[in-house]
């Protein structure tokens, strides 16, 4: 499977694409095709028999991973060729009325295919067809035969399939861009953890003022909390807040007193897939999915054990890393369960192993700096479906993790700092489904989570380890509780097909109490957020099928609508509706055109609420003054009171697939913000761009007005931190970088992927191309105010990241080349700005799967070498002057090249 931005297919598993029109021009009953597949894995065989006869195969790969095919060579319809691969298999097949082909257990072998709202299936082949299409139906499959099998079939799977996008089950929204990375992309990148997985993205951003990466630290990320170093989802640069983020579908709690789910404690172990829906969708799953959606999905339907284990070290010194998975699983005629158990340690990267952070300043010789913090972290994951009598069926859902990071800190004045954070995650949920008449189904769900830091922070003198300043008890905690009840099905028949009706409700209570200890000085318990939030939520949504290719209607192969519309309420920010309303229309058979409009609001997280009762903090500086020179200011830091974010998203792209097998796709979209949270950027050269600041700057003619100033905030509780050491004296300016609520925000951009596979007798080259290109963000920070330009300017998103992969199918072995690339940029942390060059990585990875050995042992057994920045590219020089790394930590990094050996024993 490919890394495609796509609008989901029934599963969102597409692992080939090819064009049907010769099939249905000479008529499928009787077709025949020259077939030459080797003796191989079955999954390999299926594929390879999509892309030769054109047919759209729906099955669990976790059911077909570690079966064998027998060698096909002749002339055979497509039936006759399946039935020949699946012999042996304990596998069988049915079609539906639509003429899909469903691979599953032969009967008395059959798994439950609940999944609780998510698809667990993967689709080799498929056509354009929409719901209510018709599709090619294999040889030998008379119209009745058809329709009692899919009958069946529907009952028990395609009903089942809910993809992210839509409430609606067997409903692919293709008016939504989607992209879908799975299990088999991943391996083939090499990727050892999640952080990898979500940095590889080009259309996701390290940086924002929630920090939502390792390094944030680093950066600017002023009102982060991200006291694990944990690493969240940040779609288009648009911060991490505005970016949900479930797993199989439901939320979970989130790190950094509210702000990102923190995915570095998911194992790749466990995970199916994972599915990224590039588009507002608050519609759809609530108001703070502004920029988008990431689904994770977790296996299922595993039989077996599996056993995985990864060691990796930088070469140029410092980080590396082992990782133990243990995955087991059964099926039985009515359900599954899944166990994974996950280990993981790596070593701290320390800045001073990389010369160019030591030449900046940001490593002092005296004591370590850790980039990448010290973590030890493991994760035990349950996962229980089971069809129950009588229509019911009951799905269960356990996460539980334990992390200890470790900082470390060294600054320039023989200052040393610690901390080390341990976080305990757990989530649950209780989901039980009831089938009721015709195609309805309902479903009551209950999710409850909690995630949980307790650290301390420790900053001692050096020479003589005195401490200076110490926080005991840190203490972060954010619980989260939700349950939904939901339920799905037709109205009634166009003639292009049935409307479907997803209707539902929910409520929502998120809860943070964060304090702490201030020992050193003596200052006692510090209350630094304690919030709760309820969500009282109704919505609908609707699928209207217009035009269906059987239809024959010249131009309009098919034609789909689908509206949406939520109502929350908000305990603290009230109420809100939001609508959404998406277009597909295919012209022609390898076109898709769609388009997407709907609005958004986004209260304030808590921990956004939470900065404004910590008061404010005063610091003097030296900025670049308007006349020549530098004159002494100060600059506030904190938050002012905010209110709720409102936006309008609209999306429009296209999907074309020119020949068998190749797709190209782009989404074009543009995002209007009103009452943007953010806080304005820090620069020194702020004064000479008094047009894009506006009232936020505001002079002090004298020093007896500078001291009045700064009394008026002592007198109010406020801290004064005198960066510059002139206290008062020569103070002329007062610049606002509180938190706030920006006058406005807009910004656009495409995302465009395309894939290619290439046949070469036995060998496959699957090329793909990711590329996220953001056109502006423009922030006015007042309503007079000029707006500014955040892209392409120090840690701030780029205009354009790419990445490009090649992998190579031999046999058993594959290979995989990739490049990344950043686009060159301005660093205006310095006056006068300088150019910060491109830079551009490779990564390599070669596989060997032994599941044809003869022995015992290496039968079932993959191996892997992959190796991240295989020609050690050190990042592109960016002065900072306040962090002093040397480079961009939120647009590249410092690892450097990275070996890892993976093995894998299916038992």
């Amino acid at each position: 499977m490919k890394i495609n931005l796509h609008a989901s297919r029934l599963a969102g598993f597409v692992c080939a694409m090819a064009l049907a029109a010769a099939a249905h021009a000479q008529g499928v009953h009787s077709a025949t095709y020259d077939i030459d597949i080797p003796a191989e894995s079955l999954r390999d065989a299926l594929q390879t028999l999509a892309l030769t006869v054109h047919h759209k195969l729906l099955y669990s790969s976790e059911l077909v991973d570690g079966k064998d095919s027998l060698a096909l060579k002749g002339s055979f319809t497509a039936e006759e060729a399946l039935r020949r691969l699946l012999d042996g298999t304990h596998l069988s097949y049915e079609v539906t009325a639509d003429g899909l082909v469903l691979i599953r257990a032969a009967a008395g072998n059959r798994n439950s295919s609940m999944t609780g709202g998510q698809a667990a299936y993967r689709m080799a082949q498929a056509d354009h067809a929409g719901a209510g299409g018709t599709r090619d139906v294999p040889a030998e499959s008379s119209a009745a035969t058809a329709g009692k099998r899919s009958e069946d079939a529907e009952d028990d799977t395609l009903e089942e399939l809910v993809v992210t996008g839509t409430h609606i089950r067997g409903v692919h929204n293709d008016s939504s861009p989607m992209m879908t990375i799975d299990r088999q992309y991943m391996e083939r990148s090499g990727f050892t953890n999640m952080q990898e997985l979500v940095e590889s993205l080009p259309i996701d951003f390290k940086g924002g003022s929630s920090g939502s990466s390792e390094t944030a630290q680093f950066g600017p990320a002023s009102t982060s909390q991200n006291l694990t170093r944990g690493t969240g989802f940040n779609l288009h640069g648009l911060g991490s807040v505005s970016t949900l983020t479930l797993i199989n579908g439901r939320r979970v709690a989130p790190s950094a007193e509210g702000q990102f789910v923190d995915v570095s404690n998911i194992p790749l172990a466990a995970v199916e897939r994972v599915e990224i829906l590039t588009d507002g969708a608050s519609a759809i799953y609530g108001t703070d999915a502004v920029a988008g959606v990431v689904n994770i999905i977790l296996r299922k339907n595993f039989d077996g054990a599996e056993t995985s284990a990864t060691y990796g070290q930088a070469t140029s010194g410092g980080s590396k890393e082992g990782r133990l998975s243990q995955t087991f699983g059964t099926s039985w005629s009515s359900g599954d369960t899944l166990v994974v158990a996950d280990l993981h340690q790596r070593d701290p990267l320390d800045a001073r192993d990389r010369p160019y952070i030591a030449a900046a300043g940001g490593a002092p010789a005296n004591g370590p700096t850790y980039l990448l913090p010290d973590r030890t972290a493991g994760t035990l994951l349950f996962n229980l479906d089971q069809t129950l009598p009588d229509g019911f069926d009951l799905a269960t859902n356990i996460l539980y993790s334990h992390e200890r990071v470790i900082e470390k800190q060294t600054y320039v004045g023989d200052l040393f700092y610690s901390n080390h954070p341990v976080t305990n995650q757990e989530s649950g949920l209780v989901a039980l489904g009831y089938k009721a008449f015709g195609d309805w189904r309902f479903e009551l769900d209950a999710t409850i989570a909690r995630v949980e830091t307790v650290t301390d922070f420790t900053f001692s003198d050096i020479p003589t380890g005195v401490v200076e300043f110490l926080i005991d008890d840190y203490r972060d905690r954010f619980d989260t509780w939700e349950t939904d009840l939901r339920g799905d099905g037709s109205l009634f028949s166009l003639p292009a097909g049935n409307v479907r009706l997803a209707v539902g409700s929910s409520y929502r209570k998120d809860r943070v109490n964060s304090t702490r200890d201030r020992v050193i000085p003596a200052l006692g318990l510090d209350v630094r957020a304690r919030d709760e939030r309820g969500v009282t939520s109704g919505y609908g949504e609707l699928f209207i099928p217009f035009v269906s290719r059987a239809q024959e209607i010249p131009g309009a192969r098919r034609i789909e609508m689908s509206v949406a519309a939520r109502y929350d309420d908000y305990s603290d920010f009230g109420e809100t509706v939001n609508p959404k309303v998406g277009l597909v229309w295919t012209p022609v058979d390898m076109l898709d055109l769609r388009a997407t409009y709907g609005t958004s609001f986004r209260a304030p997280s808590v921990a956004e609420k939470s900065l404004y009762t910590r008061g404010v903090q005063v610091t003097s500086d030296i900025f670049d003054a308007p006349g020549g020179g530098t004159v002494p200011i100060f600059y506030l830091l904190g938050s002012t009171p905010l209110t709720a974010e409102k936006a309008k998203n609209l999306s429009v792209g296209f999907t074309l697939k020119p020949v068998p097998g190749g797709e190209l796709s782009l989404n074009w979209y543009n995002i209007d913000y009103r009452d943007r949270i953010s806080a304005p950027p820090y620069e020194q050269d702020a004064l000479l761009h008094p047009n894009q600041y506006g009232s936020l700057i505001a002079p002090l003619p004298s020093d007896a007005a500078a001291q009045a100033y700064l009394n008026q905030h002592l007198d109010a509780g406020d801290v004064f931190i005198d960066f510059a050491g002139t206290g008062a004296t020569g103070v002329r300016y007062v610049i606002d970088l509180r938190q706030a609520n920006a006058a406005r925000t807009r910004t656009s951009g495409f995302d465009l992927t395309a894939s290619y596979p290439v046949r070469i007798k036995d060998d496959t080259i699957d090329l793909n191309v990711a590329v996220a290109r953001i056109d502006k963000i423009l922030n006015s920070l007042t309503a007079t105010s000029t707006p500014i330009n955040e892209v392409n300017t120090f840690e701030q998103p780029l205009k354009t990241r790419a990445r490009a992969m090649a992998t190579w199918l031999h046999g058993s072995f594959n290979t995989t080349l990739a490049l990344n690339f950043s686009n060159s940029y301005s660093d205006n942390e310095v006056f006068p700005s300088v150019p910060v060059s491109s830079w551009t990585t490779t990564d390599f990875n070669i596989g060997y799967n032994f599941e044809h050995s003869s022995d015992s042992f290496l039968r079932g057994c993959k191996v892997a070498l992959s190796v991240t920045n295989l020609f050690n590219r050190e990042p592109p020089l960016a002065p900072d002057p306040y962090y002093m790394m040397g480079f961009d930590v939120y647009n590249a990094d410092a690892m450097g090249r990275f070996l890892s050996v993976h093995f894998t024993k299916r038992w």
